[in-house]
């Protein structure tokens, strides 16, 4: 609750002297939601426009709105005379914020936000099992759901709106949440939905190619992930040295830097002499101050890399280093990413949400440590998305795996032979149903892929990960990779 007066001092905007003393109780973006209480933000969007909801906003009651400066006169003009109070602003986004870190919400002490094409979901699982470890209650918020682990809740954005997300961090205040780590997507950062929040880190893990159907460009996507590191409250920036956009992303951060890498050993965080077996990887992990090794129960050096990032993205925030350094091994797995399904005499299968060319590659090449086997590839290509990766997702598959099963993702309103046939845009037939299987029902080339191999073989089933669904013409239908691939090894294990 505060009064138009105090928002009037947090937000810089002009409010009229007669208007000065009325009191808000709720703030809203949602023209649903708003009551007479209700101070109103029209925000610009996407596809909708806030102020073209200001006739529903007044006909429930709502009194104040702000709006675009530009738009003030044309939107007075359209509304009854006093049916509500317009507060004009330069920023609508800008004073949304100001007002809710000012007068309505409190945050824990150390919000993390990291962004990237790949790794984002697993270092943020991982951040918050370290902080966990050391003593300082935790909260994700991202693809996983939103919450304390053990207790996430579904999801529907990866990064939420800018209201819900100051609302989430004011709760997670409430609960005594000390960390929170959360995935900061190129469309929230250019949609402007994390603005306002205070991020005492940002994490760059890497950029290829994605999400070119919004973006355009790969120049803008960098540009869209580069905003995090120009937030104001930034005390950290953790950037990965291994990434060819290491410098881009560097370039004018008036905050320091702390760099990790898996080749480099001028990083802050360095992982030398790695070695692998079934069960993870082993490494020399030299740290600010000092060294030690390291078992990491985890699979491939990119989970090297993100360990690293979770680890560095905490250390000026957690006093006691011994412990932090002690959490990476006991390190689990994030759900759908290098989960492991093992069954006695069958062979290793992994399911991983690698759905761009290079996070498949990566995960193939480090299954090859893992093994002595061949390497199976299980993948398909989502539907209504960037078509111009698709063959290269083949390419892909084809240059890190022996055998390839090519079969449906989530088509979404495409036809799944249509996405396959661009997948295969380039592929020399005589590959065809010899390393390469064309099976448009993903369960039957689960199937038929897992029966095919030895027992030293392993399985990469990509694309889907964590998802229980696949989505066919806007109709989710509940489909598991691993429940699907548990009951293949279940029952050839008999």
């Amino acid at each position: 609750m505060f009064t138009l007066s105090e928002f009037s001092c947090a937000t810089g905007l002009i409010v009229d002297v007669d208007q000065l003393n009325c009191v808000v109780l709720n703030v809203q973006t949602d023209s649903r939601k708003v009551s007479e209480d209700s101070l109103f933000f029209a925000l610009p969007g996407v596809l909708n426009q806030g102020w073209d909801y200001l006739p529903n906003v007044a006909a429930q009651g709502c009194k104040f709105a702000v709006v675009p400066n530009h738009l003030l006169a044309s939107l007075q003009e359209s509304l009854p005379i006093d049916s509500i109070r317009l507060i004009p602003s330069d920023d609508v986004v800008s004073s949304l914020s100001k007002c809710l870190r000012t007068l309505v919400c409190n945050y824990p002490n150390t919000l993390v936000a990291i962004t990237g094409t790949n790794g984002k979901s697993s270092i943020s699982y991982y951040i918050a099992q370290l902080a966990d470890y050391s003593g300082d209650k935790s909260a994700l918020i991202g693809t996983f759901g939103i919450g304390q682990l053990g207790n996430l809740k579904e999801a529907h954005q990866t990064t939420p709106d800018n209201l819900s997300l100051h609302a989430l961090l004011n709760e997670f205040h409430q609960e005594k949440v000390g960390t929170v780590a959360f995935e900061a997507s190129s469309h929230a950062l250019d949609q402007r939905r994390v603005d306002g929040v205070p991020f005492k880190c940002a994490v760059f893990t890497n950029l290829s190619r994605d999400h070119l159907d919004y973006h355009g460009t790969m120049e803008h996507y960098a540009q869209a992930k580069k905003k995090l590191f120009h937030y104001p409250d930034l005390k950290r920036a953790v950037i990965n040295l291994d990434d060819d956009y290491f410098e881009f992303m560097s370039q004018g951060l008036t905050c320091p830097i702390y760099s990790y890498s898996v080749v480099d050993a001028s990083a802050d965080f360095y992982a030398d002499s790695i070695n692998f077996d079934s069960q993870g990887c082993y490494f020399d992990l030299y740290y600010p101050g000092g060294s030690r090794n390291i078992f990491l129960p985890l699979l491939g050096v990119f989970n090297v890399s993100n360990a690293l990032a979770a680890m560095a993205s905490l250390w000026d925030f957690m006093a006691d280093k011994d412990k932090l350094l002690e959490g990476l091994v006991q390190l689990k797995g994030a759900p759908g990413r290098m989960q492991k399904l093992s069954y006695e005499g069958q062979p290793l299968v992994v399911v991983d949400y690698a759905h761009t060319p290079d996070a498949l590659s990566y995960s193939l090449e480090a299954l090859k440590n893992h093994t002595s086997g061949l390497v199976t590839c299980v993948f398909g290509c989502g539907g209504d998305r960037d078509k111009g990766k698709r063959p290269l997702m083949t390419k892909a598959a084809l240059s890190a795996s022996s055998l390839i099963w090519l079969t449906s993702d989530n088509p979404r309103t495409e036809d799944p032979m249509d996405i396959i046939g661009d997948a295969l845009f380039g592929i020399p037939e005589n590959l065809i149903d010899k390393r390469l299987f064309v099976v448009a029902d993903r369960q039957q080339a689960i199937n038929d892929a897992i029966c095919s191999a030895q027992k030293s073989d392993v399985i990469l089933i990509a694309g889907k990960g964590h998802e229980t669904y696949q989505d066919v013409m806007g109709v989710k239908h509940f489909f598991d990779d691993v429940f699907e691939a548990q009951k293949v090894l279940e029952k050839n294990a008999k």
